[in-house]
């Protein structure tokens, strides 16, 4: 079995842990905890014929001025930046916050993953996804499990290149 370090990033309130437990534990919770500092979750997943123990680092979100600490980084073999379809402040700066995700991890792509597709109509995503000024690899719900599989495949083939 081969491990993975993966990183979950974002501002705060974007879903990160919401995917997370959705991921690892296929539940859902409406109440908010903001994480500090950083949580990390195993699952063990299949993907093409390799069995992949995934450490999921849930990285504390920020509003976009406040450091991470370069440690968290160190050694990640892919990473997902998380940010909310129905929040523009989590999309708006998306080319200075994805920079500096790859600086501190050295990581080329990265999966970018617009959350909480579930608070707005399919119009409105349009539109957010037209604004975005980045390419959105997927649209997922926590709230309701869309996409959440897919997302962490993605990622998981990350780890592999």
């Amino acid at each position: 079995m081969i491990a993975k370090k993966v990183l979950l990033v974002g501002n705060f309130g974007v879903g990160k842990t919401s995917l997370i437990r959705r991921f690892v534990l296929n539940e859902f919770s409406e109440d908010y905890i903001s994480t500090i500092g950083v949580r990390v979750s195993k699952k063990v997943v299949e993907y093409q014929n390799e069995t992949i123990k995934l450490m999921i680092w849930d990285v504390a979100g920020t509003n976009g001025d406040e450091k991470i600490p370069k440690a968290y980084f160190l050694g990640a073999h892919a990473a997902m930046f998380v940010f909310d379809v129905s929040r523009e402040e989590t999309y708006l700066n998306i080319d200075q916050n994805l920079q500096m995700v790859k600086d501190l991890s050295g990581l080329e792509k990265i999966t970018i993953v617009g959350n909480k597709k579930d608070l707005l109509s399919k119009e409105e995503l349009e539109t957010v996804v037209k604004e975005v000024s980045i390419g959105i690899d997927l649209i997922t719900s926590a709230k309701e499990g869309s996409n959440v599989e897919d997302a962490f495949m993605k990622l998981t083939a990350q780890t592999l290149k």
